[in-house]
């Protein structure tokens, strides 16, 4: 459901070749999430009661020394966005979301603080630069709101730009996806937005735990509403119909 992911590869090298260096005893980095250090999945072996795999979203304060120290050296404009710390077979490796200048990259670390992968995920741009129908659909749903920014990303199924707008009114602030002929593809919503059916199967299953984030999403001409929910240390994405059907379940 993250509303930033990008196909085009990019070496974070090149952006470290044309930074420089900043070592300082304070961390240029923001804390990271919302949900802070506490949303976790864990696959145990049920003999041993030894953890196989982690997959859990971190502060930048949990993260290695060495991983810090990496972050730091590209330079004080660096906002940390999110960090998760994935252990599998007892390798730990770190995925973190970041926006520097004006482009939002993911950046895999190992544990040494070694780049091992990277991604472009997408460029801030002015919004007089998106195209007529995306442009108008964007201005449409704000309805004279407040538009914080506009972000521009290759969608890979779709072969062609795809731009998020993020959007503050009276009551709250969100997110939307609009293709570039000017279709809304996803927006953030609330659970008092639900179709009843929906509604009702998402409460249902949350049951003992909490949604933690909700999306309105357009594919093949029909609407679904994904939800992120967290029961316990396990987190999942459930997807339903107006109606309260299962569309699609998958545990990140």
């Amino acid at each position: 459901m993250n509303t930033r992911k990008g196909v085009l590869s990019a070496s974070i090298s090149v952006v470290l070749a044309c930074i420089p260096c900043v070592v300082s005893a304070a961390s240029p980095c923001a804390t990271s999430g919302d949900r802070g250090a506490a949303l976790a999945k864990e696959r145990t072996d049920s003999k041993a009661g030894v953890v196989v795999d982690i997959e859990r979203i971190i502060a930048v304060e949990q993260l290695p020394s060495s991983v810090g120290t990496a972050l730091m050296r590209l330079g004080k404009g660096v906002r940390v966005q999110q960090v998760e710390e994935n252990i599998d077979g007892g390798v730990a490796t770190y995925e973190i979301d970041l926006l520097l200048a004006d482009t939002y990259y993911e950046v895999e670390f190992d544990a040494a603080g070694n780049v091992i992968g990277s991604e472009i995920e997408a460029w801030i741009v002015p919004l007089a630069s998106v195209t007529g129908p995306a442009r108008r659909a964007i201005e449409h749903e704000a309805a004279g709101a407040a538009i914080l920014e506009v972000r521009m990303e290759i969608e890979e199924d779709l072969g062609e730009a795809v731009y998020e707008a993020d959007i503050r009114n009276t009551t709250r602030t969100y997110a939307l996806r609009i293709d570039a002929h000017g279709t809304l593809i996803e927006r953030d919503i609330t659970m008092d937005m639900l179709p009843g059916g929906a509604y009702r199967a998402l409460v249902h299953a949350a049951q003992g735990g909490s949604i933690v984030e909700l999306d309105e999403e357009l594919h093949d001409g029909k609407l679904s509403y994904e939800a992120n929910i967290v029961i316990g240390d396990v987190e999942f994405e459930l997807s339903v119909d107006g109606d309260g059907n299962v569309v699609e379940l998958n545990y990140p």
